[in-house]
């Protein structure tokens, strides 16, 4: 491996932590069909975003609040407002990324900022970002390992899973926040255009390998790390944008996982 400069190694280890954590939530978006979704919310944070710029506030936690709106807001419309989910997403995802497009025109932010936002950028990436990467990591963890047995009933069967007294409105409420959390965290080492390589790639090169469970969760976070790892060394010795890297590596290694099928 070649010699990573200090200021790298937060990146480094921001981007290992962020790839087990969405290549696990890769399986629920792959299953339940999510994909768009991510992409949704990445780009709805772009107007959060924005509207940090402008307030003078910090960026991170603008983004997180707007991600966080636009997640529940699907999630709400599609289960109370009888629509698609990918119907209700491009509705709130396209409104919110306007309002961060129409805020950026009118704060003449420095485009540097703005592509670092919309492509990802190593160096913005500090240790500030890997405590709060970790603390995300820790909660989605908990939640995943707490309540395991009805969030996978759930996405196989929800009218079963509510037989049996699975409690599945909040813990969809609950699995839609804290995935928009770990998407959000990642916008700014991968960018908001390329972060849903992550949430998707995974568990499809999984679900091409196994049929098991465990199988295809083995897979995923083995195929989550080795991409974002290559990507990040690819955008570090080429001097190219993190987020388009990682996302090239991921689609390379999904073809050749269409071999397998």
């Amino acid at each position: 491996m070649p010699y990573i400069p200090e200021i790298l190694i937060p990146p480094f280890i921001c981007a290992l932590i962020l790839a087990l954590v969405l290549s696990i939530y890769s399986i629920f978006v792959v299953v339940k069909r999510w994909a768009f979704l991510s992409v949704g919310v990445s780009h709805a944070a772009f107007g959060g975003v924005a509207l940090g710029y402008m307030m003078g506030v910090s960026p991170e936690i603008s983004a997180g609040l707007f991600a966080a709106i636009a997640g529940l807001l699907i999630a709400f419309s599609h289960r109370r407002g009888n629509l698609s989910e990918d119907a209700s997403t491009g509705v709130i995802f396209s409104t919110f990324m306007a309002l961060g497009v129409v805020l950026f025109s009118i704060s003449k932010t420095y485009m540097s900022d703005v592509f670092s936002y919309l492509f990802g950028n190593m160096l913005a990436v500090g240790w500030r970002d890997v405590w709060l990467s970790m603390g995300v990591a820790a909660v989605s963890f908990a939640f995943l390992l707490a309540f395991k047995r009805g969030l996978f009933l759930s996405i196989i069967d929800e009218e079963l899973a509510h037989t049996c007294g699975v409690p599945v409105v909040p813990l969809y409420y609950g699995l839609v926040l804290l995935f928009t959390t770990s998407v959000v965290i990642s916008i700014k080492l991968l960018g908001v255009v390329l972060v849903s390589c992550l949430t998707v790639i995974p568990a499809s090169v999984g679900f091409a390998f196994s049929s098991r469970i465990g199988g295809i969760m083995a897979i995923s976070v083995a195929t989550g790390i080795l991409v974002v790892l290559a990507g990040m060394l690819i955008s570090y010795a080429t001097d190219l944008p993190p987020g388009a890297t990682t996302a090239l590596v991921g689609g390379f290694v999904f073809t050749l996982s269409l071999l397998k099928r």
